[in-house]
């Protein structure tokens, strides 16, 4: 019995979850928010508890539970000071976004930021498609190539619940899946994208963190955590076109 266990887990294939979260999507003419950013946040499956442990704990520290159970790192709110953020000083809001930092740097996280230039993407096309939809493309075919880097990998999505898109999202998978992208076959990722709202998800939380600060230093070249950032994207520091796509430039 012990010998066919440890020869079930010498041939266990390594799965890497990709966790989807997006900023800026006010719609594809609002040029006030003029990046919509689709960010990634790769985690090998094996150290999912060690990075939520580790999150988890942070946040005890800094607000010691009970807590709502709506209640999430959502970057959105801690910026502006409102819902659960309401009454918390300032430096505890950002005490919590360095936290949510150095949890990526401790485990070695790995992001990939696509951003849609949507002024110039109206410019460019007559009809130009959703924004959602090219993001998506681009982001699945950099998840791909991250996982053909890897020994013998398998790859799943996880995103942010969106009612009103989940439909189109599942139908593209299924579609690059069978068909590729034009661009490249994915053949690593597996299954459908599955959708969560996100104060269920620590990951997605990390995300929309990351995701939050990438648009705003891509709107107004804010400097507040974009090295932070900058190091964990994909092939850094030679990340440019795959930890970091921006399109149609």
């Amino acid at each position: 019995m012990r010998r066919r266990a440890r020869r079930v887990a010498s041939v266990r294939r390594v799965v890497y979850l990709l966790y989807l979260d997006e900023s800026g999507k006010s719609g594809p003419r609002d040029f006030d928010q003029p990046w919509y950013v689709l960010g990634g946040l790769i985690i090998h499956d094996r150290a999912w508890h060690a990075i939520e442990a580790d999150l988890n704990a942070r946040i005890d520290t800094l607000v010691p539970p009970p807590r709502p159970e709506t209640w999430e790192l959502h970057m959105a709110h801690i910026f502006h000071g409102k819902r659960h953020f309401r009454e918390m000083p300032r430096e505890t809001r950002y005490a919590l976004v360095d936290a949510a930092f150095d949890v990526l740097d401790a485990h070695a996280a790995t992001l990939i930021m696509v951003a849609i230039d949507k002024r110039a993407h109206a410019e460019r096309y007559a009809t130009p498609d959703p924004v959602e939809s090219i993001a998506y493309m681009l982001m699945l075919e950099r998840f791909n190539s991250y996982l053909d880097r890897q020994h013998d990998p398998l790859g799943a999505v996880v995103c942010d619940e969106q009612k009103e898109r989940e439909g189109a999202t599942r139908q593209a998978h299924a579609y690059y899946r069978r068909q590729g992208t034009g661009w490249q076959r994915i053949d690593h990722v597996i299954e459908t994208p599955f959708f969560t709202p996100s104060h269920w998800s620590r990951m997605l939380q990390l995300i929309d963190v990351a995701t939050y600060w990438t648009a705003k230093h891509l709107k107004s070249g804010d400097e507040s955590y974009w090295p932070r950032i900058e190091r964990r994207l994909d092939r850094y520091p030679h990340h440019r076109g795959s930890g970091l796509k921006t399109f149609p430039r």
